[in-house]
């Protein structure tokens, strides 16, 4: 495991396992449910301290770079489906559930509205969760600010950040993560989820993250 990822995932734990509880909340029956996870993750899962049975998950991504367990071995494993990142491969309406998490800030921004169209397509319930533009501390790359800066003076101070010093990605790498990363404001998920319940997380005052709720 990487540095950077020793570093990060205690940090995303916490966080996870408070999402896992707003889950369970706002979703009591979803240790039943057949989900949907738009863009995610399997030590997603690890995390959030829910026990929903592996077999009632799929994992949709456009790749399997960041898709991996966290735990050395585990006996079972959520299926996951590479797909083009446009139309989800599945008939409309196949799952109880459909989890978005700290994704669509990475989709390009006209792809955004097709994305949220494709939840709502695939689901009889949404979650989506997303960092807020709102907080002081970029997520991405652990730095205070650089959202908030014209983007080519944050694209700069990005190769300074802590991901940066962990992670030790290339130029490229670096280069297409900053321009690929836009977080959103408020008025943006209100636009995108205008009938949606929309949640905030809160840290130190600020709304760290906007969690979207259709039930």
């Amino acid at each position: 495991m990487r540095l950077w990822h020793r570093v990060i995932h205690p940090i995303s734990s916490y966080f996870r396992r408070r999402r896992g509880r707003v889950l369970l909340e706002r979703f009591p029956e979803i240790r039943n449910y057949k989900i949907c996870d738009l863009g995610g993750s399997r030590h997603f899962w690890e995390k959030l301290g829910l026990d929903i049975p592996v077999s009632n998950i799929t994992i949709f991504n456009i790749s399997d770079d960041e898709t991996a367990t966290v735990r050395e071995a585990t006996k079972d494993k959520i299926e996951i489906v590479i797909y083009d990142g446009k139309r989800i491969p599945v008939e409309d309406r196949k799952f109880d559930l459909c989890i978005c998490n700290s994704v669509i800030e990475h989709v390009s921004l006209q792809d955004r509205k097709q994305l949220v169209a494709e939840m709502r397509r695939v689901a009889k319930r949404v979650f989506c969760q997303t960092p807020a533009y709102e907080f002081p501390i970029e997520p991405h790359f652990l730095m205070p600010f650089i959202h908030w800066l014209p983007r080519r003076i944050g694209f700069w101070l990005a190769k300074m950040s802590v991901w940066r010093m962990l992670s030790k990605p290339s130029s490229d790498t670096i280069t297409r993560y900053w321009w690929g990363t836009n977080l959103l404001r408020r008025s943006e998920i209100c636009r995108f989820f205008p009938d949606e319940e929309i949640l905030e997380e809160r840290v130190l005052g600020f709304c760290k993250s906007y969690y979207v709720v259709s039930v």
